[in-house]
C-alpha cells in the first residue's frame, strides 16, 4: 500500500532530522521540505488507497507514488550510511586525509540534496494529480456512501425470509445453536456465529431463525443486516417495526431516544429474538446498546460476524460458535446440488470421470460453501466431461471473477469487503503474505519479523514496555480476528523443554487468490523467490527482494542485489558452499536469517550492515566473528543454540543499544556484566546457565532481580552441577525474578521453595523440570501459580509415589506433561482442579495404576497422548475406565509396555 510506504519514509525523514550530528549542515532544509510534502500526500492517500478500483489512472498514480517513495528511502539510507561510515573512520586518519574526507562528504551532501529536490518535486506533482482526480472532494464530502459501496453492500445482504435449500453439513451446528437459544435456564443473552467470509454464517443463522423450536419459544422476531454504511436510526426503526405491531409511519415519527427506550422495554416484557447480521466492529454495539436489556432477560441476540471479539464486547459471557469448513464428502454433496439443480438423491451417481474432475476442482475451494456454490454455478450449464475439464483448467480465473460471470463477481466483491475494510497498515501485512507458497504454514514469529523489517509496523503504536514484535502480533491478531488469516496455535511445542507458545499461520486458498489479485493491482511485486539456479534472473533491479532458498541450488551473486532488504537462508544446506560474496555490501539489509542452517561461517563484513534490525543465526556449527556489537540498529538477535556453536572465546554484544529481543544468550559464550547490563532497551530474554557456572549464575540473577532493567519477559534454562545445597538456594532466588515467564531446571534440586504470593512472579507461564529428583509432591507449590499454562514434569523430576492436584489448583493450566515419573503410583485430581486443561501427555510412568476419575469432568480436555505405559494401565483405559476419557475428542495410545 502506498500509504504504508509513504508513512515509513516519513518516519525515516523525521529520524534523520533529529540526528544533529550527521545533518548539522547540508540537507536539513531539503529534508524538512520533503517531510512537509510527504505529510501533505498522506492526507490524500487516506482517500486514494481505498478508491483505486474506481479508476485505472488513479491506480497508476498510487503505484507511481510508491515507486517515488522507495527512491527517496534508498537515497536517504545510502547517504546516511556513507556519511556515518566516513565519520567513524576519522579517528585514524591524518590531517590531509581528513580534509579529503570532508570534501568528499560535502560532495555527497550536495549530490543527495539535488536528489531530494527532484524527489520532492515529483511528490508535489503527484499530490496535485490526486487533487485533480477529485480525492479532496471525496474526502470533504462527509460519510455518505458512494453508489459503488452501496452495490457492494447489496451483494452481501441476505434476507431472513430466504432460506437456502441446498444446505449441507451443518445439522449439528443447528442443533447446538437452537439448544442454546431456547434453553430458559441459560443466562447467556448473546449467541454468536463467527468465521471467515464465505462459510455460510448468515445462511446458518436463517436456518436457526426459522427453526420450529425457536419459533415456538420466542414471542417476537427481528432481523437486521448491519452494513458498513449503517445508520443507527434506520436499524432501530427496522427492529421495532418487526418486533411490535406499530406501523413504520408511526415509528418514523419517533426520536432516537424514544426508539431505544421502547425497544428496551419491549424486549424486557416479551421473549424476543433479534438477529444482528454481519457486525463488523465494536462501534456498532456501542451505539445500539441502550436499546437492549442487560443482565438477566428472556430475550436473546443472535449475531453473525467475522470478528470473534465483537461478541465478547457485547457480552463477556456470550456463547461463541465458530463455523467450520465442510469436509470432502460434504463439499461434494453441495457441489452436486448446485451443479445438477433439480437432481434427486435417488438418481444414479454422477459419471465416474466427471466425479473425479469435480472432486479435483473442489480442492482449491477448501470447504468454503461460498466458493463451492460459485463453482457449482459455473458447472450447472456444463453438461459433458470436456466442458468440465475446461472449467478445471481455468478454475482460478473463475473463482476470482476474472471471467465475466455474475456469481464469480459476487464472490470477489464479498471477499473485497474484508480487504477494503482494513486499515492501510493491515492491508500491507495481508498483501505481504502473498510472498509465501500456497498452503505454506508460516511461522508467526518469522512473519512478524519480516513485517518489522519491511517497515510495515509503526513504532508509534508501541505502548510502554512493548516491543515491535508485540505490535506486529497485534496486527496479525487483527487479521485473524477478521478471519482473513488462519492461525494455528501449538500449545505443546516446547523448544528445549521451554519456549513461548508458538504457532503458524496461512491464507485460505480463496484469501490467497484475493491477496495475489490485489498485489497485482497494487503493483506489490517487490519480492522475489529464488528456488533454483535460474529463478533469480531478471530480479536484480527489484527494490525490495526476499530470497527464499530451496535445496540443491546455486547461490546468486549478492553484489547484484544492491537494494535488498530481506535475505533468508533458512534451512539451506550449505555443505561445501560458502556465503555468497557481497553480503557485507547490502547496506539496505534489514533482515538476515540463517535459521536452521548448519556449518556456516559468517564473514566479518556483516559488521557493515548498519541498518540490520533482525539477525537470526539459530543453527548448528555456526561460526561467528566478533562483530555483532557493530550492528547498532539491531533490535532482534537470535543466537545459535549453545551446544552447536563453533566458538572458543566469548563474543561481545555491548554495542547493541536498541536490542529488544535476545534469545539463546549463554553465560559460557557471552559476558553477563559487559553485555546484559548495557542492553538498556532489552525487553525479552532467553538465557542459559551451564553446569558449574555458579559465578555466572549469581551475576545473571543479580541482573534479573535488579530494578534498573526494563525486562518484561525472561526465559531461563538452568542445568545444575553445584554442591548439594546450592541448587535449592538458586531455585529459590530464581523464583523471585519478577519478569520470569518460563523456567527449565535440569539436575537435582532437592525441593521446590514453598509458595508465597509476594515472592513468586505472576508472569510465570511455563515450567519444565528434569532429573530434579524431588521427594515432596511438586504440585503443592506449582498448582498455586496463578498464570501457569504449561507444565512438564520430565525424567525423574519427581521420585515420590503419590501426586495430588487440589481443588482450585492450576486455574490457568492448558498443557500437562508427565514423563518417566518411574515411582509414581497414584495421581489424584480433586474436583475443581485443572479447569482449563486441554492437552495431557503421559509416558513411561511404569507404576501408575490408573487415570484419575475426575478427568471425566474436565470439559476443556481435547487431546490426550498415552505412550510407553503398562499394558494393565492401557487395558483399563480401553475397558472399565473408558468412561473417564470418552469425552476427549482426540486420544492417542502408543507403544504399550508388556
Amino acid at each position: 500500500m502506498a500509504e504504508q510506504v509513504v508513512t515509513s519514509v516519513f518516519r525515516k525523514v523525521g529520524e534523520l532530522l533529529t540526528n544533529e550530528v550527521r545533518f548539522a549542515f547540508g540537507v536539513s532544509d531539503q529534508l524538512q521540505e520533503l517531510q512537509a510534502e510527504l505529510r501533505r500526500m498522506l492526507c490524500f492517500l487516506k482517500d486514494a488507497d481505498g478508491r483505486q478500483e474506481e479508476s485505472a489512472i488513479l491506480q497508476d498514480l498510487v503505484i507511481e507514488i510508491r515507486k517515488v517513495t522507495y527512491d527517496a528511502e534508498d537515497v536517504l539510507e545510502l547517504f546516511d550510511f556513507k556519511v556515518s561510515s566516513r565519520r567513524r573512520r576519522r579517528g585514524i586518519i591524518n590531517v590531509l586525509m581528513r580534509f579529503a574526507c570532508i570534501f568528499n562528504e560535502w560532495i555527497a551532501v550536495y549530490t543527495v540534496g539535488l536528489k531530494i529536490d527532484r524527489i520532492k518535486t515529483k511528490i508535489s506533482n503527484l499530490t496535485a494529480s490526486l487533487r485533480d482526480y477529485g480525492i479532496r472532494a471525496v474526502r470533504e464530502g462527509g460519510e455518505g456512501p458512494s453508489s459503488r459501496q452501496e452495490r457492494l453492500n447489496e451483494v452481501r445482504k441476505i434476507y431472513p425470509h430466504f432460506i437456502e435449500k441446498d444446505f449441507v453439513g451443518f445439522d449439528e451446528d443447528i442443533k447446538t445453536l437452537v439448544k442454546e437459544l431456547v434453553n430458559q435456564y441459560r443466562t447467556r443473552r448473546v449467541v454468536s456465529i463467527f468465521g471467515m467470509g464465505g462459510l455460510g454464517k448468515t445462511t446458518l443463522a436463517t436456518k436457526v431463525y426459522h427453526h420450529p423450536d425457536v419459533r415456538r419459544h420466542f414471542d417476537s422476531f427481528a432481523w437486521v443486516c448491519i452494513s458498513q454504511m449503517w445508520k443507527k436510526t434506520n436499524v432501530l426503526q427496522g427492529i421495532l417495526e418487526k418486533l411490535s405491531s406499530k406501523r413504520m409511519s408511526e415509528i418514523k415519527e419517533m426520536k432516537e431516544d424514544d426508539l431505544a427506550e421502547e425497544l428496551f422495554l419491549f424486549q424486557q416484557q416479551k421473549k424476543c429474538l433479534v438477529v444482528l447480521d454481519d457486525i463488523w466492529d465494536n462501534d456498532v454495539w456501542d451505539t445500539l446498546r441502550q436499546a437492549f436489556p442487560c443482565g438477566y432477560t428472556s430475550s436473546r441476540i443472535l449475531i453473525t460476524t467475522r470478528m470473534k471479539d465483537v461478541a465478547y464486547h457485547i457480552d463477556p459471557n456470550a456463547f461463541l460458535h465458530q463455523l467450520r469448513f465442510l469436509n470432502r464428502e460434504e463439499s461434494w454433496q453441495l457441489l452436486v446440488k448446485k451443479a445438477f439443480p433439480g437432481r434427486r438423491d435417488t438418481e444414479p451417481r454422477v459419471e465416474t470421470q466427471m466425479e473425479k474432475k469435480g472432486r479435483e476442482m473442489l480442492q482449491p475451494c477448501g470447504g468454503v460453501p461460498l466458493a463451492i456454490v460459485v463453482l457449482g454455478g459455473l458447472l450447472a450449464n456444463k453438461h459433458d466431461l470436456n466442458e468440465w475439464e475446461r472449467v478445471h483448467h481455468s478454475l482460478g480465473r473463475y473463482l476470482m471473477g476474472v471471467a465475466i460471470d455474475t456469481q464469480d463477481q459476487r464472490i470477489m466483491q464479498v471477499l473485497n469487503l474484508s480487504y477494503n475494510d482494513l486499515p492501510y497498515q493491515f492491508k500491507s501485512c495481508f498483501l505481504y503474505m502473498g510472498n509465501f507458497q500456497e498452503d505454506y504454514n508460516v511461522s508467526i514469529d518469522t512473519l512478524c519479523l519480516l513485517w518489522i523489517a519491511e517497515g510495515m509496523v509503526d513504532p508509534k503504536e508501541k505502548v510502554e514496555g512493548e516491543t515491535m514484535m508485540d505490535v506486529a502480533k497485534h496486527y496479525l491478531g487483527e487479521l485473524a480476528q477478521r478471519s482473513m488469516v488462519q492461525v494455528k496455535s501449538s500449545n505443546d511445542e516446547w523448544w528445549g523443554g521451554i519456549s513461548e507458545p508458538g504457532g503458524t499461520c496461512r491464507l485460505h486458498d480463496l484469501m490467497r487468490e484475493l491477496c495475489l489479485s490485489k498485489r497485482k493491482g497494487e503493483d506489490f511485486q517487490s519480492h522475489g523467490n529464488v528456488h533454483d539456479s535460474s529463478s533469480s534472473t531478471g530480479i536484480t533491479n527489484t527494490r525490495k527482494l526476499a530470497i527464499y532458498f530451496g535445496l540443491g541450488i546455486d547461490l546468486p551473486n549478492l553484489k547484484e542485489f544492491k537494494l535488498l532488504r530481506v535475505l533468508d537462508f533458512e534451512g539451506f544446506e550449505f555443505g561445501e558452499k560458502r556465503i555468497p560474496k557481497g553480503i557485507g555490501e547490502l547496506i539496505h539489509l534489514k533482515y538476515l536469517s540463517f535459521g536452521g542452517c548448519s556449518d556456516v561461517k559468517l564473514p566479518s563484513s556483516i559488521g557493515n550492515l548498519q541498518f540490520l534490525q533482525i539477525l537470526d543465526i539459530r543453527g548448528e556449527g555456526i561460526s561467528i566473528p566478533n562483530v555483532l556489537w557493530k550492528l547498532e540498529s539491531l533490535s532482534h538477535l537470535y543466537l545459535p543454540f549453545p551446544d552447536f556453536m563453533d566458538r572458543n572465546e566469548k563474543l561481545t554484544l555491548n554495542g547493541l543499544s536498541r536490542l529488544e529481543i535476545l534469545e539463546n544468550f549463554d553465560t559460557s559464550m557471552y559476558n553477563v556484566l559487559k553485555d546484559l547490563f548495557t542492553l538498556h532497551e532489552l525487553r525479552n530474554l532467553k538465557a542459559r546457565v551451564r553446569v558449574g557456572c555458579m559465578e555466572d549464575m549469581e551475576r545473571i540473577i543479580n541482573y534479573l532481580t535488579a530494578t534498573s532493567h526494563q525486562l518484561r519477559s525472561t526465559y531461563l534454562w538452568i542445568k545444575f552441577g553445584f554442591e548439594e545445597e546450592e541448587p535449592f538456594l538458586v531455585s529459590r532466588k530464581v523464583f523471585t525474578i519478577r519478569s520470569l515467564a518460563g523456567l527449565q531446571l535440569e539436575g537435582k534440586i532437592g525441593k521446590l521453595p514453598e509458595y508465597r504470593q509476594d515472592h513468586f512472579p505472576t508472569s510465570l507461564t511455563r515450567i519444565s523440570l528434569h532429573n530434579s529428583r524431588l521427594t515432596e509432591d511438586p504440585m503443592t507449590t506449582l498448582e498455586k501459580l496463578p498464570n501457569l499454562k504449561y507444565l512438564e514434569l520430565g525424567f525423574l523430576s519427581y521420585v515420590g509415589n503419590e501426586m495430588v492436584c487440589s481443588a482450585g489448583g492450576f486455574p490457568q493450566l492448558r498443557s500437562l506433561r508427565l514423563g518417566a515419573l518411574t515411582e509414581l503410583e497414584n495421581w489424584q485430581v480433586d474436583e475443581g482442579a485443572l479447569p482449563l486443561l486441554s492437552s495431557l501427555f503421559i509416558s513411561n510412568c511404569k507404576k501408575m495404576k490408573r487415570l484419575p476419575e475426575e478427568l471425566e469432568f474436565l470439559t476443556e480436555l481435547q487431546n490426550m497422548w498415552i505412550y510407553n505405559m503398562p499394558k494393565a494401565f492401557v487395558d483399563k483405559i480401553q475397558g472399565e475406565d473408558f468412561y473417564i476419557i470418552q469425552h476427549v475428542p482426540f486420544v492417542t495410545i502408543g507403544f504399550v509396555c508388556h
